[in-house]
């Protein structure tokens, strides 16, 4: 079993004061993409076919916890549990956004009146 040392920030990158990218989270269908910078792929053993990584949030206390799982079972069961999530979003999104269209109509149609 290999031992993995942990890493800082400041071991991964050399930077001149600049803001670092350590990943980026683009939404898909059934779940999110995520671009790796080479340096941070290398840094957690990933591969060029590893592609179903598990991303956990934790920001409930002062600080935020990303946690990255190379894990394909579990990426894949849970699938589509975020696609019901994100289209419940969107159909949310979409109420949200007929209603302040009838508002801002309502609103429009009171001024004419006066």
């Amino acid at each position: 079993m290999e031992t993995i040392n942990k890493l800082s920030v400041s071991q991964l990158f050399i930077t001149d004061g600049h803001k670092v990218e350590l990943l980026r989270l683009m939404p898909k269908s059934a779940g999110f993409g995520v671009y790796l910078p080479h340096s941070v792929a290398e840094a957690l053993h990933l591969g060029k076919n590893d592609h179903n990584l598990v991303c956990f949030i934790d920001d409930e206390s002062n600080f935020t916890y990303l946690v990255l799982v190379k894990d394909s079972d579990l990426a894949e069961q849970l699938r589509p549990v975020i696609l019901q999530k994100r289209q419940k979003a969107e159909a949310l999104h979409r109420k949200i956004k007929e209603e302040i269209e009838a508002q801002q109509q309502a609103a429009e149609a009171a001024v004419l009146q006066v």
